[in-house]
């Protein structure tokens, strides 16, 4: 008891009171602010986005989700789809036309294309033949070479091998014979 009596006389009215202002002042900014309502922006749904003029792809026709009403089975459907692909073909056909010419025109160019490309292919497998040739040649002339300096240098390295023996083993005899003199005069003392 003593501890909830210690309690409340800590509390201090000013606490309160500060703790009570602070939470007014806070309902009242935030309820009491003046905030203006913008336009709303144009979403990625928007009508507002909507390309307008000649970029539209699909014109709006009035039906659900801006589709046409009418049944794509039906027979109305059938031979608008058929006049519109009659007219397709039509314009691929003339556009092949202009851009071929004649039969013969075509067979003509074709064979003289040919040609060139014969001439030209006989040409550049001349010159890689060439070419191989002479890398061929120069890659035995180099192996020879290299042949050639690797007997040399094997040939100088048995040399010095030999001489280097002759020293090192006049140096241990010159060592082993003063060892012994050594050993000597140390067994005389």
């Amino acid at each position: 008891m003593d501890k909830v009596i210690a309690w409340l006389k800590n509390i201090r009215p000013i606490k309160i009171l500060t703790v009570l202002c602070m939470g007014v002042l806070l309902i009242v900014t935030q309820a009491c602010g003046s905030v203006t309502a913008g336009e709303p922006k144009a979403g990625a749904n928007s009508e507002l986005s909507v390309p307008k003029g000649d970029k539209i792809l699909n014109p709006y026709e009035g039906g659900m989700n801006n589709f046409s009403d009418t049944d794509p089975r039906s027979k109305e459907a059938k031979t608008e789809v058929k006049a519109k692909a009659e007219a397709l073909k039509q314009n691929a056909e003339q556009n092949v036309n202009d851009q071929t010419g004649t039969l013969g025109e075509k067979t003509l160019r074709s064979l003289e294309n040919k040609g060139e490309n014969a001439a030209d292919l006989a040409k550049n497998l001349q010159q890689n033949a060439q070419g191989a040739k002479e890398k061929i040649g120069n890659t035995a002339e180099d192996f020879a070479k290299g042949v050639q300096r690797g007997l040399e240098n094997i040939k100088d390295n048995a040399q010095d091998a030999a001489g280097d023996l002759t020293i090192n083993a006049q140096r241990a005899a010159d060592d082993a014979k003063t060892n012994v003199q050594r050993t000597l005069e140390d067994a005389g003392d």
